[in-house]
Formats: structure tokens, C-alpha cells, sequence
């Protein structure tokens, strides 16, 4: 049974909210505050300007409203690890089944990629609380019900690094075959989706275009997207080692590739990286769901948007799971 965790832990989790607010590595820095932050960038305007930037946009609502955190679901949710020989150490994952459900039970699925620093249990539980709108959802609203397959994403982007840290393979070649041969999680055409924030925005786009017979549907909540490596190594960010790995692994380039897969992109409007996320909606062949509201890039955002994504994840799901293979088009 999913239970609640303790207030202190809550707290943590949201503090964590808030750094991973920083948008750049230097961004990234300055909104973990306090010492650790002067010393390596040694100015004290610059690690007051995120949280000043925010007590003014939640002031005059630029924010919005808060998102809700869903009361437990009664999902049943567990952690293993991935001994992965694509990256060569173990990761952390996390799966949720939705109320009711039994390990072992065929399910669609949707895998979950955290953003940068983040974990599947920041995902599943405090600060996100998927598996919990997933319950909600399946339980007041008639959702079809589908598993979370969460794993832990690291700071590498989703995408082969020069360290030779590849996160994108590991999700593809391993957990992904995981979750269908140990838990039969997506087994069959057309029975999984894949969604992300932030970080894992832009890796669950990635993984859609990159594998497109393999996701029904993907939902990026704030996508952190660039739309060039200037535009990245101008905001000091480090998500790509070179002009030539950007190109290697640009979302847009490849936008054509998710003609065949239904999307969903929410961002908040005042979220540094709205304008390029507009520009890669409006890239799309077919226009997706979701859309730009008043918000940050923050749970208290993508808490906000949850139930909308969870519910267009499990309606396209579901339609996937009542559709022949081979006939079923997204």
C-alpha cells in the first residue's frame, strides 16, 4: 500500500522543487542557495535573484494556482534496482500499480522520467504524486487503469554523453524489456506511453521520436529544450557536450518522427524555457494537447497540470488496449 511519508521528508522534497527550478547549470547553482553558492559563483545579487524572481511571480500570479496534492490512492507502489550493463552500475526504479491490481497483472504501461538530480520516487511520491493521480483518476473518473514505470534519470540528459553515459539506451534496451518480461508491463502493440518533466520533458520526446512504434503517446510537462546549442551554451547549460551532439540528439530535427504518436506538451508561461517549447509545438505535423498557462517550472506546475496528463495518457492507452495489433494507429 502506498502510504504518506513524513512531513520532514514532504519538506524536503518540495525544497528540492525549488532548486530544480534553476534552469541552467548556473541557474541550477544559484537556486540551491546559501553557502555552497557564493563560493562558486561569488556574488551575492546573483544568489538572490532566483527566489526574488519567484516571490515576485507567485505575487502577481504569474504562478497561478498551486496544484493539489491528491489524497493516497491506495496504489500499490514498490522499488527495485536495475543492474544495467549499458551504464554499468544499478539504478533505482519504481513501478505503481494502480488500486486494485496485482503484481504480475498484463497492464499498459507509462514510463516516467524525472528531471535532472531528480529520482522515480520523487516521480511516484513526494514532490510529484503520479501514482496517486493515476488512483485518483482510475477511481473517480473511470480511467483505464495503467502502470507508472519510473527510473531514476540522473544529470545526463537523456542521451549518450562523452563520459559514455547513455540513459536513452538503458531505457530502451533494458528497462523498458524489463518492465514487459518481469512484470508484463506493455506487452503488446501499442500499450505504452512515456512522459517526463523538465529534463525528462525533453527525454520523453526523445525517446517518442527515437522509438515510435514503441510509445502510443507521450506527455512532457516544461520540456527543457533549447532550440540550438548556442541558445544552450549562452545560459551557461551543459546539457549537450557539442554543437555536434546537439545536432546528434535535436528534438527538433527529428519533430516529423511523431507523426504517428499522440502528444501532450504543458508549459508555464513563466517558465524560461516557454518559448522554445512553443516553437517545437508549433513544429508538430499534428497540433497536440496540453498547452501554456500561467506557471513556473515547478511541481507546484506540473501538480497543477497532472490530471489532465494523466487522464490523456490513460484515454489513449486505453484506446491502444482495445485496438487489434497491427491495425491500431495512434
Amino acid at each position: 500500500m502506498h502510504q504518506r511519508v513524513a512531513g520532514d521528508e514532504v519538506g524536503r522534497a518540495r525544497k528540492w522543487d525549488e532548486i530544480e527550478a534553476g534552469l541552467t547549470r548556473r541557474q541550477f547553482v544559484i537556486g540551491a542557495g546559501g553557502v555552497a553558492g557564493a563560493a562558486l559563483l561569488g556574488g551575492g545579487l546573483a544568489i538572490r535573484y532566483l527566489p526574488l524572481r519567484d516571490w515576485y511571480y507567485r505575487s502577481t500570479g504569474r504562478y497561478g494556482k498551486a496544484g493539489a496534492i491528491p489524497p493516497p490512492s491506495g496504489a500499490t507502489v514498490f522499488y527495485e534496482r536495475l543492474p544495467s550493463r549499458v551504464l554499468g552500475f544499478d539504478v533505482e526504479y519504481g513501478i505503481a500499480l494502480p488500486p486494485g491490481a496485482r503484481r504480475g497483472e498484463p497492464l499498459p504501461v507509462c514510463f516516467c522520467l524525472p528531471g535532472r538530480g531528480s529520482s522515480a520516487r520523487a516521480v511516484l511520491g513526494p514532490s510529484l504524486y503520479i501514482s496517486d493521480f493515476v488512483g485518483q483518476a482510475v477511481r473517480e473518473h473511470g480511467t483505464v487503469p495503467f502502470a507508472l514505470a519510473a527510473i531514476d534519470g540522473g544529470e545526463s540528459y537523456w542521451h549518450r554523453r562523452a563520459t559514455g553515459e547513455d540513459r536513452m539506451k538503458m531505457l530502451l534496451d533494458e528497462f523498458v524489456p524489463l518492465c514487459a518480461e518481469r512484470y508484463r508491463l506493455g506487452v503488446g502493440n501499442r500499450r505504452r506511453a512515456i512522459m517526463g518533466w523538465s529534463m525528462g520533458g525533453y527525454g520523453a520526446l526523445r525517446a517518442a521520436e527515437l522509438a515510435p512504434a514503441t510509445f502510443v503517446a507521450v506527455a512532457a510537462a516544461s520540456p527543457a529544450l533549447w532550440t540550438s546549442y548556442a541558445a544552450m551554451a549562452g545560459s551557461a547549460g551543459d546539457a549537450f557536450d557539442s554543437a555536434a551532439d546537439y545536432a546528434a540528439n535535436d528534438v527538433f530535427a527529428a519533430v516529423d518522427r511523431l507523426v504517428s504518436v499522440k502528444v501532450r506538451i504543458d508549459c508555464g508561461t513563466a517558465d524560461p524555457f516557454c518559448a522554445a517549447d512553443r516553437a517545437f509545438v508549433a513544429a508538430l505535423a499534428n497540433p497536440p494537447t496540453g498547452g501554456f498557462s500561467a506557471g513556473g517550472h515547478n511541481a507546484d506546475f506540473w501538480r497543477r497540470v497532472a490530471p489532465d496528463q494523466v487522464d490523456f495518457i490513460g484515454r489513449t492507452l486505453g484506446a491502444g488496449s482495445h485496438t487489434s495489433e497491427g491495425s491500431e494507429k495512434a
